[in-house]
């Protein structure tokens, strides 16, 4: 009897146990799974948490009174700065932005439901307007993050290598392992780690074999774009600073935004450092032109490009740019007898369209600098800070090989241009003096042979567009090579838009960019700037009006049956109130500068002089 109920305690008490462990396995199966859907499913639910914190914090704040109340939201605004930090210093140029803006709408929505309380109509707002902004976030990231948890538990798993397991996951990495890193393909031995997304592609970096290089990823980019199933221009490499040279940061793009332009909004010129945006990346970075160097004076700059690549509107943005600082003084030469940058010809105080022009420009320029030793004297030496009263002195050189390469049909010899050129480039930095050269080709022979000149703009900026010659910009560029030709450049999108403004900043980041557009730029913001009390002593040229001859008598003649008419534009021009000086009369009626001298000494002689 004694051991029947022995037994049937153990019984009792084992089913109890059996039920209790029972218990026990399923709380610490729900747990686990909890645990799984919580770390993939958890950027998608990271907006919720932090609209749930946001209004913990001001539900805490609203209980309590007096400066105490003050604690929590103090601390809900220091949490959501640090998240923005954290965001600001991994996210791209937009992610940056959208991070800002929930950060302070975190801030603002702790600090409402603290004053209205936990059930009012800020905790609605908060809700209602927290679901609204993270509808981008949610559209962003509406796949979950690869489950691994299986493979995980296996043992096979737990013998293999951890790390490589995420990676495996992601069909990018999966595809470089089996196209390119495989055993006989492109680069053996090669890794794809780190992938991150982008708003128009992806990201990652690329880990060769010892005894390799990353200029080898350069060599097959074609078969990146070909693994994956890309058009041309759509895969960039690049050097990682500070990284092992078998490294190298990949961006694949899978749309194109740089088909879209973006518009300058107006002067942005930074004073404190001397730079402005320029140019846009493909991956939404922005490019600076720099002007000068705080406390290192001014730079130079190399712009490139045949007619059509967007030159022009480059220069349009930096004399834009140039011309509403008061900390800058502008100054053309227009290679093109005036006929490149017209719309700024009454807009700067000299602008010289003739080869003789050009030489007392740069006389003149010269001759400020050696007024300004005084002034770097009196300083004591290092270099000329711009300010308003001691600006920048820009000189821009539009069609600059013209000037700077010896004309072979004519004989014309350029060389003394050229001199000066050098000599400014040289020794103009300290003084602050600039100088912009635009140019055909990024290539010693334009300008003018002169390594002296090249060596000093690659000290600068350097922006090479669209050419039409075999040429890869490297004798111009920091060092780095470029991962395309600028002949390689296409001249118009898939969708048939130009591409003017599409190219490198040969001395930034390696990687295809796109100016920033500027439209009228006659009509924007002038700043009337002075020189400083030395340079002001220094008579200005004249230049308007005066004529290289050497020009002039290598102009085709008119056909004679053109004289009449020719006559008759200019008598029509001044009868409407055109001033009868040879400039206005060549914006009027379109003529040649020999053809309105011409007509101009046949009026005033009452004869034929054309």
């Amino acid at each position: 009897m004694i051991q029947a109920t022995r037994s049937a305690g153990r019984e009792a008490t084992g089913t109890a146990g059996t039920e209790q462990n029972s218990t026990t396995d399923a709380a610490l199966l729900v747990g686990r799974e909890a645990v799984r859907l919580s770390k993939r499913w958890r950027r998608q639910a990271l907006p919720l948490v932090g609209i749930s914190a946001s209004h913990a914090v001001g539900a805490a704040a609203s209980a309590m009174s007096g400066p105490a109340a003050l604690l929590p939201v103090a601390a809900g605004w220091a949490t959501a700065g640090g998240a923005y930090g954290y965001a600001r210093q991994r996210a791209s140029r937009w992610n940056r932005l959208y991070a800002g803006i929930a950060a302070f709408g975190a801030a603002a929505g702790q600090a409402a439901v603290a004053v209205d309380g936990p059930t009012g109509i800020a905790a609605s707002l908060l809700w209602g307007v927290g679901a609204v902004a993270s509808v981008p976030w949610w559209v962003r990231h509406t796949e979950p993050e690869p489950d691994v948890t299986a493979e995980l538990a296996s043992p096979a798993a737990k013998q293999s290598a951890l790390p490589a397991v995420p990676n495996a996951a992601d069909a990018r990495v999966e595809r470089w392992e089996k196209h390119l890193g495989a055993s006989g393909k492109a680069l053996p031995g090669s890794k794809l780690t780190r992938v991150s997304e982008l708003p128009f592609g992806w990201r990652g970096v690329v880990e060769l074999n010892i005894g390799e290089h990353w200029h080898s990823l350069l060599k097959v980019q074609q078969t990146i774009l070909s693994v994956y199933d890309l058009p041309d221009g759509r895969v960039f490499v690049e050097a990682i600073p500070g990284a092992s040279v078998r490294t190298a940061q990949i961006t694949v793009l899978t749309s194109d935004p740089l088909q879209e332009v973006v518009r300058w909004e107006g002067p942005q010129l930074d004073p404190s450092d001397g730079s402005f945006p320029l140019m846009t990346t493909a991956d939404g970075e922005r490019l600076d032109f720099r002007f000068w160097w705080p406390g290192g004076g001014a730079t130079h700059g190399l712009v490139s490009g045949v007619q059509g690549s967007g030159k022009t509107k480059v220069l349009d943005l930096i004399l834009a740019e140039a011309a509403a600082s008061d900390r800058v003084y502008p100054l053309i030469v227009d290679g093109g007898e005036g006929a490149s940058l017209p719309h700024w010809r009454k807009r700067v105080k000299l602008f010289a369209e003739t080869p003789k022009d050009a030489r007392k420009l740069l006389r003149y320029v010269l001759r400020l600098m050696d007024r300004r030793r005084k002034a770097l004297k009196r300083q004591g030496g290092g270099s000329l800070e711009p300010s308003p009263k001691m600006p920048l002195i820009l000189i821009v050189i539009d069609e600059a090989h013209k000037l700077l390469m010896n004309d072979e049909d004519t004989g014309a010899d350029n060389s003394d241009v050229r001199r000066m050129c050098e000599k400014l480039a040289q020794e103009g930095r300290k003084y602050g003096i600039g100088l912009v050269l635009a140019t055909q080709v990024p290539s010693a022979k334009q300008l003018g042979g002169s390594t002296v000149l090249r060596d000093q703009l690659k000290g600068g900026t350097v922006v090479g567009l669209r050419v039409n010659e075999r040429t890869s910009g490297n004798m111009i560029t920091s060092g780095a090579p470029m991962p395309e030709g600028l002949h390689e450049l296409p001249a118009v999108f898939p969708d048939g838009r130009p591409t003017r403004g599409l190219g490198y900043m040969l001395t930034a980041r390696m990687i295809r960019a796109r100016s920033l557009l500027i439209e009228h730029p006659e009509q924007q913001e002038f700043t009337e700037t002075l020189l400083d009390r030395d340079c002001a002593a220094e008579a200005e040229p004249t230049l308007v009006g005066d004529v290289d001859e050497s020009l002039a008598t290598t102009e085709t003649e008119p056909m004679a049956e053109d004289t009449a008419n020719i006559q008759r534009k200019i008598e029509d021009a001044i009868g409407a109130g055109t001033n009868a000086d040879p400039l206005s009369l060549m914006q009027e009626t379109g003529l040649s500068l020999a053809q309105v001298r011409r007509a101009l000494a046949a009026l005033e002689g009452g004869g034929d002089a054309c």
